[in-house]
């Protein structure tokens, strides 16, 4: 506590001031000691105030000046200090006497510390000691066990009737160890029978006896009945002669077995209802969408797996290989395919072929209309039927043709082996015509049609798209260049030839994902039509710059050598069964209708 007197001006100073206190130890310059302290809106009154400093542990008898600055508070100019520096004495703030040679009175409790060097009988027995005892306890007597709380008494300290974990020991008495949680390591010995709830998880070592086996285990060398629902997940071998006349499911790959299955030992059939799977080994897949469909083969194989693929539905499949797999075999293919008879001159528009490849029918800038039964080696005009046709479709019986015709007019329709025909439409400016296999659904505008009148393919602009809907809506699909002027198809839509006119005739085997060129000389291509399974088509050519036009008639053969391919694929009602001979290579083993190369 320091009590001071301000003068302002010469007179008692009444007002609210900034006080700072600073420690040194000299009068003038000197170090500071501690940190300085600020009384901040120090009151002063008639020019005494009274303030409290805490300059910490500073004071042990040293001398010190006391520096006082001052300022009006709020102020910001820098402090006034007063001088001299008040001088602090160390009489006034004496704390404690080191020692003393004489007491009188009485020493308050807790008062006594320090080192005794005499002889010191503490014989009131309610005296407590605080702190730590130093020294031997060899003298102390009446000592309590249960009052070690701390520390650990030595093995040495211990009687030989203690058992120790480092000592091999031996207990002679009768011993029950009844807390379930004690652990033994080493070794048993003796007599093992009274023993009670033993685990068997627990055994670690040994081999069981087949004598201590229930009749109900399974053995290696016994031939065997499983009469339960058995699931199977690892590796197994069976070499007996075993019956399984459970449900049985063998999940793992690496099973072996020899010896003859008798049932049915066919792949299991999943089907499927969207337009691509990814395909496990040992596994056949029924694709029932109306839209071409892809099973991808699987990646990772043991030469020998199988995978099976069928059509159930009128998209198609598609079996798709991985980068560095191929399929090899004998395919049918639009590749090298070839013009069988030589082109008949004319100017001629549109074809139509019936199923078995066998009767077409051609229309041209002629009078009347052509009938081939002969693949096209003869024609001759059928009767009844005059004028100039743009576009001409049958059914695949080859006994309903439909002719539409040039320019201006109606869609005439024959079904008695052309005894008549009869208006089906109004009069309209036909660009072209295509009817189902039953004959039953007509098309009309630059379309292909063929099978049940579901699956429909068109031309516009150039373009190509396909409806699976009977022509409710299409979704486009690629064409093999730009100015494609006709186009027919497979009743699956997935086999496809296109012409393009002043350009080639290409085939596509996988719904226009590819193409190949199936000529080689640029013609005027005007009219295309196909048999439903794809394996027959035709072309018509017309007459330019009088260059006569022609019927051309194409027949895909299979590949004659055996080939490899990036995918294969199928029509409704063909199916393959792939099997994986390793390097990254699947044949088929057995198929169904025709499987085609793409």
């Amino acid at each position: 506590m320091y009590q001071g007197r301000l003068n302002d001006n010469g007179s008692p100073a009444n007002n609210v001031y900034d006080l700072r206190f600073a420690l040194f130890d000299a009068v003038i310059n000197g170090n500071p000691i501690g940190l300085p302290q600020t009384n901040v809106a120090t009151t002063v009154t008639g020019g005494l105030f009274t303030v409290t400093n805490d300059f910490g542990p500073v004071f042990t008898g040293t001398n010190y000046w006391l520096s006082i600055g001052v300022r009006t508070n709020g102020s910001t100019n820098a402090f006034t200090f007063l001088v001299p520096r008040q001088p602090l004495l160390p009489v006034p703030y004496a704390i404690f006497a080191n020692t003393a040679s004489n007491l009188l009175g009485t020493v308050a409790s807790g008062q006594i510390s320090g080192t005794s060097g005499g002889f010191v009988s503490f014989t009131n027995a309610t005296n407590a000691f605080v702190g730590k005892f130093t020294g031997t306890g060899s003298n102390l007597t009446s000592l309590s066990a249960s009052q070690l709380a701390f520390g650990t008494v030595a093995d040495a300290r211990l009687s030989t009737n203690v058992a120790l974990l480092n000592t091999n020991q031996i207990f002679t008495g009768a011993n029950s160890f009844l807390n379930a949680t004690n652990t033994f390591v080493g070794q048993f010995t003796g007599n093992g029978s009274n023993l009670t709830t033993l685990n068997g998880s627990a055994v670690v070592f040994g081999t069981v006896a087949d004598a201590r086996l229930s009749g109900n285990v399974a053995m290696l060398s016994s031939n065997l009945t499983f009469t339960g629902t058995n699931l199977f997940t690892g590796p197994n071998k069976f070499t007996g002669a075993n019956l399984f006349t459970g449900t049985n499911s063998f999940t793992n790959r690496n099973n072996s077995f020899m010896g003859s299955f008798f049932g049915n030992g066919l792949v299991g059939w999943i089907p499927v209802s969207g337009i691509a799977t990814q395909a496990i080994a040992d596994a056949g897949y029924l694709m029932l969408n109306t839209s071409l469909s892809t099973v991808t083969l699987p990646s990772s194989l043991s030469t020998g797996d199988i995978v099976r693929i069928s059509g159930g539905n009128a998209g198609g499949w598609l079996a798709a290989v991985n980068a560095g797999q191929s399929i090899v075999g004998n395919f049918a293919s639009f590749r090298n395919a070839y013009p069988i008879i030589p082109p008949s001159s004319g100017d001629y528009s549109d074809v139509a072929i019936a199923a078995d490849g066998i009767r077409m029918y051609a229309v041209g800038n002629f009078n009347g209309v052509l009938a081939s039964t002969d693949s096209g080696k003869n024609w001759n005009q059928i009767g009844l039927i005059s004028g100039h046709w743009n576009s001409v479709a049958c059914s695949a019986n080859g006994k309903i043709v439909y002719i539409a015709p040039s320019g201006t007019g109606v869609i005439e329709e024959s079904s008695d082996g052309f005894s008549t025909w009869s208006a089906v439409s109004g009069s309209g400016a036909w660009q072209g015509i295509s009817c189902s296999a039953d004959g039953s659904k007509l098309f009309a505008g630059n379309l292909a049609c063929s099978g049940n009148g579901t699956n429909v393919a068109l031309v516009s602009g150039g373009n190509l798209s396909v409806s699976t809907n009977s022509g409710t809506s299409f979704f486009s699909i690629p064409g093999p260049v730009a100015g494609v002027t006709c186009l027919a198809v497979s009743s699956d839509c997935t086999k496809l030839v296109a012409g393009v006119n002043g350009g080639l005739l290409y085939g596509s085997a996988n719904l226009g994902t590819n193409w190949v060129a199936l000529t080689s000389t640029n013609q005027f291509w005007t009219g295309a039509c196909m048999s439903p399974d794809g394996s027959k088509f035709a072309g018509t050519v017309g007459t330019v710059g009088g260059v006569p036009g022609g019927i051309y008639y194409y027949e895909v053969d299979p590949r004659p050598d055996t080939v490899s391919t990036n995918s294969i694929g199928g029509s409704r009602g063909s199916a393959v069964e792939l099997q994986f001979i390793g390097n990254g290579q699947f044949i088929p083993v057995s198929s169904s209708g025709l499987i085609w190369a793409n």
